[in-house]
């Protein structure tokens, strides 16, 4: 359950701009062209980083049993493809657990790349005003 709600987290905080980011490259003394240009390679090694562990991770889940589950489920023929290993306390088949690797790098990526592309049209990154609390209005100094 944790790594479901890590990954699909991280997406989350990637398109509201509150995932771990690095800046240090892009100071406000930097120059507009060379920070638009490292905060794009930042997010395209960022969606190719994740979409290599969504092709991994999906590689891996279809081998450990998840190809069976499919052929069971279509009426196809198994041969001699083995079912897969289950989880000892929900008796689940592994594959249903580890799959939370490909679908959420798979919606990592997507959120590096709508970032991206909004970044390139906008000029513009998703950004998190930590002072804010949601569920609250904003107070000013008279309010207090």
């Amino acid at each position: 359950m944790f790594v479901w709600m890590a990954k699909f987290g991280a997406a989350y905080g990637v398109r509201t701009g509150i995932h771990v980011g690095v800046d240090v490259l892009d100071q406000p003394a930097q120059r507009q062209h060379a920070r638009k240009n490292s905060s794009s390679f930042g997010l395209l090694a960022g969606a190719t980083f994740t979409g290599i562990v969504a092709a991994l991770g999906a590689h891996f889940v279809w081998e450990n049993g998840a190809h069976y589950a499919f052929l069971s489920l279509t009426g196809s023929p198994f041969g001699e493809i083995p079912e897969g290993p289950t989880t000892p306390d929900l008796e689940w088949p592994t594959w249903m657990v580890y799959s939370a690797i490909p679908l959420g790098s798979s919606l990592m990526c997507f959120r590096f790349l709508q970032v991206m592309v909004g970044f390139i049209r906008t000029n513009e990154l998703p950004h998190h005003d930590h002072a804010q609390v949601a569920g609250l209005g904003r107070r000013t100094t008279a309010d207090r």
